[in-house]
């Protein structure tokens, strides 16, 4: 039987082993096991790995981590019947095109979940390491059999752990910025990557600039987004084997990564983590579940939910439908009090797939009705009251989201680098939205309504 353990540590801190094994016509088990140090310490002293592994009762926290048997630390069979690392582990993983990419550079199996967490361990999302360590038959018994049972393995360390993971479906690279203003990859001077090149992509068009407009939409009507730059290509110097198509000439979106501070990391976790949930559920859940959440977290609180409506709000007038659990999140700036993360990942899906709609329900079991803003009277009173918030004070945030959309949003679309068609469907969604209609009337500002709908013939 072979053994594949990873030494899992936090803030450079030895905090557990994840290993896998499988015995003969069975399952293979994946599990996560904590050390006895770090599990001893209390929740309000100790470094916070996730919200998930939070005990109900304090008294009870050290209990939570040395049990092995929970969920939140054994394999999860997939939909498609794959054998997943447990769910915060699993939610470390890259996605999409960039999975591939990664598997390649690696020379692994993109579907071997612990070989991909182990390629990418030295360069996680937030302050989590993951390591090959070659264990003695001693340690590998009282690690997996819980000194049960005898134990006959062999282990082999892997050799490959140079890539990084970074979540989302669209071509990108870990690069950092030289003093000259190059885009560059990790060198041994620089080992630990602070910027997520968005490169573009051959199925869809102009997708970092659509991505930059958004960020640059959104950051104008309030929301709190981390920091990114559309940039030429031509200042990227990092080696790739993507195909960037006709694009080849265009721009990439640099965004700064905000689980990184020069040298130090910052931990991170999104909400399918929270929730305990793997990567494919992300968009189960609703927008009440998170805000639930983010009231019970001292640094959070009201203050984070009024900032969660603003996101919900602008993506509704973006035509975002994919601020799903993946694509919200938490930081650990001291690392143990949550706060909110700043947006990323905002873009107008709506110019890629012509449909709009919404992520996540805003209630459990709710189903927003077609064709109607989610953010109506009566679905944010059934909100507000939910959470047991003042109704007014959430109304007047979706109204100053409506009216910074309405006064400054129309001028950034028109300079922007959109094709010509993505910006007649831009203007028409956001120009003709009730909100930002009901804001303008609200405003007084007539000859501003006249210019977006004008400025919808112009560029038709």
């Amino acid at each position: 039987m072979n053994v594949e353990v990873l030494v899992i540590k936090l803030h450079g801190r030895f905090i557990g082993h994840l290993f896998r094994y499988a015995l003969p016509m069975s399952r293979p088990v994946i599990r996560f096991v904590a050390s006895p140090e770090y599990a001893a310490e209390p929740w309000d002293h100790v470094d916070v790995l996730s919200e998930s592994m939070r005990a109900a009762d304090p008294e009870q926290q050290q209990s939570f981590w040395l049990d092995v048997t929970r969920p939140d630390f054994n394999t999860v069979v997939g939909a498609h019947g794959d054998f997943q690392l447990p769910p915060f582990f699993q939610n470390l993983l890259p996605e999409g095109v960039f999975r591939r990419f990664v598997a390649d550079e690696a020379n692994i199996d993109s579907t071997d979940h612990m070989a991909m967490l182990a390629a990418c361990g030295k360069n996680l999302p937030g302050a989590v390491t993951a390591e090959w360590e070659e264990l003695q038959r001693s340690a590998l018994q009282r690690l997996v059999t819980q000194n049960q049972d005898a134990l006959e393995v062999t282990v082999a360390a892997e050799p490959f752990q140079d890539a990084i993971s970074i979540s989302g479906v669209q071509p990108k690279l870990g690069v950092n910025k030289t003093k000259e203003g190059r885009f560059v990859g990790r060198t041994t001077a620089l080992d630990d990557v602070s910027i997520i090149a968005k490169l573009p992509s051959t199925e869809h068009v102009r997708m970092p600039e659509v991505e930059g407009l958004c960020m640059q939409l959104a950051q104008k009507a309030g929301v709190n987004v981390c920091e990114f730059a559309l940039v030429p290509l031509s200042e990227f110097g990092a080696p790739h084997r993507y195909d960037l198509g006709d694009e080849v000439n265009g721009n990439f979106l640099a965004v700064t990564r905000f689980d990184r501070n020069q040298s130090k990391r910052v931990h991170f976790e999104d909400f399918a983590q929270v929730f305990s949930l793997p990567p494919e559920r992300k968009y189960e859940g609703s927008y009440r579940d998170v805000a639930d959440v983010l009231l019970s977290l001292p640094q959070c609180g009201e203050d984070a939910v009024q900032e969660l409506v603003r996101r919900i709000e602008v993506n509704e007038l973006l035509g975002n439908s994919d601020m799903h659990l993946k694509n919200l999140g938490l930081i650990y700036r001291d690392r143990k009090n949550a706060e909110l993360a700043p947006a990323y990942d905002i873009t107008s899906t709506l110019l890629f797939v012509g449909s709009v709609g919404h992520a996540l329900h805003l209630l459990p079991g709710s189903n927003a009705i077609k064709g109607s803003p989610l953010w109506s009277p009566s679905n944010l009173r059934d909100f507000a009251n939910a959470l047991g918030l003042q109704v007014p004070k959430l109304s007047k945030v979706v109204q100053e989201v409506a009216a910074k959309a309405a006064q400054s949003w129309l001028d950034p679309i028109l300079e922007s680098k959109l094709t010509a068609k993505q910006k007649h469907t831009l203007l028409s969604f956001v120009g003709g939205h009730p909100h930002v209609v009901a804001a303008l009337r609200r405003l007084r500002r007539l000859d501003l309504l006249q210019r977006w709908k004008d400025s919808v013939q112009i560029v038709g």
